[in-house]
């Protein structure tokens, strides 16, 4: 992975992007389908990675869909976390990661994601300058329809199945570190797709043909759905769990 200055790239994207919090504003208009990707909940035990143990799938198991159940909500595709426990964080419980996409989550994207396009090994990732991208250094930056700039690096999907990625980048990591910076944007040259981790939403959008979002969907170990541009991915859109806040 290498920073890059050559911006244009994501013109394209730019001129697809309008507004805040619907799904086409995070990840663009004009794709024939949408997935939201529930961020899993999170743990919190040291990483084995830090001693020499690979990490597991546990975070499959970490959904949404068990807290729903213990508090009597509803599952569906514009579910909101803070929805689920009733605009209360319970003790111990944690919260959903806004803004940040695990790298074994990336990873097992990753292998769908390289089948989506004819471009695999020339993808542009973007990394927020306020945020994962405070510590990478760039001439330029790209501004996209939400008003954030972003730093730019050039990459491929056989890197990120690797979980240490960001280590080639410099971005600060710990190996021992559960949060370490993720990306926020990923789309390959052929524009076949982008996925969008946007800094506010505790989801990750992929937009593409629906033959990707369908295999997502499909995968068992995300926890998924299908989603349409206009739908608003904040508070305000889970109006199922949100009635008795109304």
């Amino acid at each position: 992975m290498q920073i890059t200055d050559d911006v244009e790239r994501g013109s394209w994207l730019v001129e697809r992007m309008e507004g805040w919090s619907n799904v086409g504003a995070v990840a663009g208009y004009g794709f024939e389908a949408y997935a939201r990707i529930l961020h899993p909940r999170p743990f919190y035990r040291p990483s084995r990675r830090g001693w020499g143990v690979p990490p597991d799938d546990d975070w499959s198991l970490r959904r949404w869909a068990d807290v729903a159940a213990e508090n009597g909500h509803v599952m569906h595709p514009l579910v909101q976390w803070g929805r689920l426990l009733g605009d209360q964080e319970p003790t111990g419980d944690g919260s959903s990661s806004i803004g940040w996409l695990d790298p074994l989550v990336l990873a097992a994207l990753a292998p769908l994601l390289s089948a989506g396009t004819t471009t695999p090994d020339d993808v542009m990732a973007g990394f927020w300058e306020g945020g994962s991208g405070q510590k990478l250094v760039s001439a330029r930056t790209l501004t996209l329809g939400d008003g954030l700039a972003y730093v730019l690096a050039t990459t491929t999907l056989g890197e990120l199945t690797e979980l240490d990625w960001g280590f080639s980048l410099k971005l600060g990591w710990e190996r021992w570190s559960m949060w370490n910076r993720s990306m926020q944007i990923l789309w390959p040259e052929d524009h076949a797709w982008v996925l969008a981790s946007q800094i506010d939403f505790d989801s990750t959008i992929v937009a593409g043909t629906q033959a990707l979002v369908d295999a997502i969907l499909k995968d068992s170990r995300f926890e998924a759905y299908c989603v349409d541009p206009d739908d608003d991915l904040s508070w305000d859109g889970d109006v199922i769990n949100g009635q008795e806040q109304a």
